[in-house]
Protein backbone atom coordinates (compact mmCIF):
# COMPACT_ATOMS: atom_id res chain seq x y z
CA UNK A 1 0.00 0.00 0.00
CA UNK A 2 1.21 3.46 -0.78
CA UNK A 3 0.33 6.80 0.70
CA UNK A 4 0.56 9.96 -1.37
CA UNK A 5 1.17 13.15 0.57
CA UNK A 6 0.05 16.59 -0.49
CA UNK A 7 0.98 19.78 1.31
CA UNK A 8 -1.86 22.28 1.07
CA UNK A 9 -1.72 25.50 3.09
CA UNK A 10 0.70 23.93 5.57
CA UNK A 11 -1.63 21.01 6.27
CA UNK A 12 -0.68 17.52 5.31
CA UNK A 13 -3.39 15.41 3.72
CA UNK A 14 -3.04 11.68 3.25
CA UNK A 15 -4.67 10.39 0.12
CA UNK A 16 -4.94 6.62 0.11
CA UNK A 17 -4.62 4.87 -3.25
CA UNK A 18 -7.26 2.50 -2.00
CA UNK A 19 -9.86 2.88 0.71
CA UNK A 20 -9.28 -0.69 1.89
CA UNK A 21 -8.01 0.45 5.30
CA UNK A 22 -11.13 2.52 5.85
CA UNK A 23 -13.29 -0.37 4.69
CA UNK A 24 -11.45 -2.56 7.20
CA UNK A 25 -12.05 -0.14 10.07
CA UNK A 26 -15.76 0.00 9.26
CA UNK A 27 -16.04 -3.79 8.93
CA UNK A 28 -16.88 -3.65 5.23
CA UNK A 29 -13.97 -5.69 3.82
CA UNK A 30 -14.37 -8.96 2.05
CA UNK A 31 -12.68 -12.00 3.58
CA UNK A 32 -9.86 -11.67 1.04
CA UNK A 33 -9.35 -7.97 1.81
CA UNK A 34 -9.28 -8.73 5.54
CA UNK A 35 -6.57 -11.33 4.97
CA UNK A 36 -4.63 -8.78 2.92
CA UNK A 37 -4.86 -6.18 5.70
CA UNK A 38 -3.84 -8.67 8.39
CA UNK A 39 -0.84 -9.73 6.33
CA UNK A 40 0.12 -6.11 5.69
CA UNK A 41 -0.17 -5.25 9.40
CA UNK A 42 2.02 -8.23 10.35
CA UNK A 43 4.79 -7.08 8.01
CA UNK A 44 6.04 -4.19 10.15
CA UNK A 45 5.55 -2.04 13.20
CA UNK A 46 5.16 0.94 10.88
CA UNK A 47 2.14 -0.69 9.26
CA UNK A 48 0.64 -1.40 12.69
CA UNK A 49 1.18 2.21 13.69
CA UNK A 50 -0.33 3.44 10.44
CA UNK A 51 -3.52 1.45 10.98
CA UNK A 52 -3.67 2.53 14.63
CA UNK A 53 -3.21 6.18 13.66
CA UNK A 54 -5.92 5.96 11.03
CA UNK A 55 -8.28 4.24 13.49
CA UNK A 56 -7.71 7.00 16.06
CA UNK A 57 -8.11 9.73 13.45
CA UNK A 58 -11.35 8.27 12.11
CA UNK A 59 -12.74 7.80 15.62
CA UNK A 60 -12.14 11.45 16.48
CA UNK A 61 -13.87 12.65 13.30
CA UNK A 62 -17.09 10.68 13.88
Amino acid sequence: MKIVYYLITNRQFMIWESNILLKFLFGKCTEEETKEINLWVSESDYNKQTLSYLKTTVATKL
